[in-house]
């Protein structure tokens, strides 16, 4: 299940917030990143296995790290996607690549692939949800 998000990001329309909540999600179709779990017998820790190398990463950038789910879905075959969270501060917010995609989360995507050794297709994308709640000071809502 994917959480309500805005694809095509205007630097104005968050230009006021401290902090922008992004997700990156890989779909994985042909499960190439679950596949050498099953291969092994291991079981599917897709989120707590990427957790310190995520933080890490988000940790060099500025960035904090929310999170992973790795049990989503997409699509009317229900294919597996896997999303991470990070919170972007404004000054990375504004830093834009061509794609509209903060240059952190063009960073993280090819982080992301590195670790996976393959090309998968990205959404990358801002959590308004998240997002709107860190900025009122409200509880976040939990990962979708």
């Amino acid at each position: 299940m994917t959480s309500p998000r805005s694809n095509t990001v205007d630097a104005d329309r968050w230009s006021a917030y401290e902090w922008v909540v992004w997700q990156i999600e890989v779909l994985d179709p042909e499960q190439r990143i679950s596949e050498p779990y099953f291969e092994e017998g291991l079981p599917f820790l897709l989120a707590k296995d990427s957790r310190e190398v995520m933080v890490d990463f988000a940790e060099r950038w500025g960035c904090i790290y929310e999170g992973c789910r790795d049990d989503g879905t997409f699509g009317s075959d229900d294919d597996p996607c896997y999303t991470w969270w990070f919170r972007v501060p404004q000054a990375l917010h504004a830093q834009r690549t061509p794609r509209g995609w903060p240059l952190v989360m063009e960073e993280c995507q090819l982080h992301l692939d590195r670790t996976f050794a393959d090309h998968y297709h990205w959404e990358v994308a801002v959590d308004v949800r998240r997002t709107r709640a860190l900025n009122d000071g409200k509880p976040l809502p939990p990962l979708p």
